[in-house]
């Protein structure tokens, strides 16, 4: 069955959902790139290019150690997925 293509501003919802979902089940600060991907359905490379884009955007902290890759969501990050809900509220109630 093929997927629906996703629209970026989805791509985004979904990343920053995953990030955020998993820094509050793990209760930890930053989230780790292979459950985003996971979680997200991305292929690594795709799931770069748009964590680059978030991270100019200021709504995710993208961390590099020596050992370990951590993903964290700004207070930005935030408001846009708080946003977004609202949007997507106010589509299904117009029933568009």
């Amino acid at each position: 069955m093929r997927q629906e293509k996703r629209h970026k501003l989805q791509l985004f919802y979904e990343i920053l959902i995953a990030i955020e979902g998993y820094m509050s089940n793990n209760d930890v600060t930053a989230a780790k790139p292979t459950h985003i991907q996971h979680t997200s359905r991305l292929s690594y490379d795709k799931m770069m290019n748009h964590f680059n884009e978030l991270e100019k955007k200021g709504m995710i902290i993208y961390r590099r150690s020596n050992t370990d890759v951590l993903i964290s969501i700004t207070n930005k990050g935030k408001q846009f997925i708080k946003q977004y809900n609202e949007l997507m509220i106010l589509i299904e109630s117009a029933g568009l």
